[in-house]
């Protein structure tokens, strides 16, 4: 991608999220293992994580935190929360995401960060850095908008997938 394509493709993002509509939204910054080793039945071997892995780790992620805020509804009539996710990282820096992500209900804002993190470290390619902050802003959303650290900004906002209270993408 041309680097105009992906500041026009930015500045478009950036229009189009209102983070500040967002009940509570949190600025969370989630970093992957980068390989893990798997037992085959004869030898252990390393699987090094790609970007695939990465967003599938991720979507299994909100679909556990989906399902722990809003029960079966989550999965029955898709329900979930709003969350922005950007994946950053490669040629020697970690893989990680940053990611804007709202809290829906008010009673849970006090233990919201508590869920991420221990939803995070359960998955498979979780890692134990993990920084959740309340008050996410614009300047949070133009941040983890930003181009350096994304070879291809497009598949870096796509493929974990935008979810927003608004128009679905």
């Amino acid at each position: 991608m041309r680097c105009h394509e992906g500041r026009a493709l930015r500045n478009a993002l950036r229009n189009w999220v209102d983070i500040d509509a967002w009940q509570a939204p949190f600025a969370v910054t989630l970093t992957l293992r980068q390989s893990i080793n798997v037992e085959d039945g004869r030898a252990i071997r390393r699987l090094w994580l790609t970007d695939q892995q990465a967003s599938q780790n991720f979507r299994h992620f909100m679909n556990k935190l989906n399902r722990r805020i809003f029960g079966k509804p989550a999965s029955r009539y898709r329900r979930g929360v709003s969350v922005l996710p950007v994946l950053e990282g490669g040629d020697g820096k970690r893989l990680h995401y940053h990611a804007a992500i709202d809290c829906p209900h008010s009673s849970l804002v006090q233990e919201f960060p508590s869920i991420i993190g221990n939803l995070w470290r359960s998955t498979m390619w979780g890692y134990d850095q993990i920084e959740v902050h309340p008050d996410a802003d614009r300047g949070w959303l133009n941040y983890i908008t930003k181009l350096r650290d994304k070879p291809d900004f497009a598949s870096a906002i796509v493929n974990a997938g935008i979810k927003t209270g608004q128009a679905p993408v």
